[in-house]
């Protein structure tokens, strides 16, 4: 079995996140606090893959855009055109619910 990537541990964080309902619905159960405890697991464990991924080959996606882009420090990221991305992506989104109803 290969290990799971970031993105898919990432994604099944969130699943195990969005079985659990909001605060404001009363105490969490013990079954609750689990997904929550495993679904932080589970990030430290994407960012953990993540960094590592960095070291072997110098690339790293970014978390805004989602776009991998080659950097030599894990403080900033290189110009890649990210707010023009986001844009776009967000009119391609709209679009598509737009053609949806």
């Amino acid at each position: 079995m290969s290990t799971p990537t970031p993105a898919e541990l990432r994604a099944h964080a969130t699943e195990l996140e969005q079985r659990v309902p909001p605060a404001h619905a009363g105490p969490r159960t013990d079954d609750e606090r689990m997904w929550l405890e495993k679904a932080a697991a589970l990030r430290a464990e994407a960012d953990q893959e993540e960094e590592r991924e960095w070291e072997r080959t110098g690339l790293i996606p970014c978390s805004d855009c989602g776009t991998v882009v080659r950097t030599k420090t894990l403080e900033t990221l290189p110009a890649h055109n990210c707010t023009a991305r986001q844009r776009a992506r967000r009119q391609r989104e709209s679009a598509a619910r737009t053609t949806e109803k």
